[in-house]
């Protein structure tokens, strides 16, 4: 699990450290779905794409923003921008018919 730390042109922005499970992963395999849930609300929101790394300063701004952050440098920190190539919005409801609506390729409203 990671916290979306941003959404600008570059994509939506997570961050992890680059020798952990979920670095080694990205640098093997630079794909990634985000998905958001609020059950309450009967509604998510899916996010699937390709991920680019951010700059070296980008990456040491993010770790010094941490709460946690006393100043030292963690240079393994990467901040990625997942650059989405489908969008999904899933509201449910009662008679179960639930509503989709995708965002992408071959779909009548795509993606950049």
């Amino acid at each position: 699990m990671l916290i979306l730390k941003d959404i600008d042109d570059d994509g939506w922005h997570i961050a992890t450290s680059r020798t952990s499970r979920k670095g080694r992963e990205l640098a093997a395999n630079p794909k990634a779905a985000l998905n958001f849930n609020w059950s309450l609300q009967g509604r998510q929101v899916r996010v699937a794409g390709r991920v680019v790394e951010l700059s070296a300063e980008a990456s040491a701004a993010d770790w010094d923003a941490r709460p946690a952050a006393d100043g030292s440098r963690n240079p393994d920190w990467q901040l990625y921008a997942i650059q989405p190539l489908e969008i999904e919005f899933w509201q449910a409801r009662h008679d179960r018919r639930h509503v989709r609506h995708r965002y992408g390729p071959g779909r009548e409203n795509g993606l950049r």
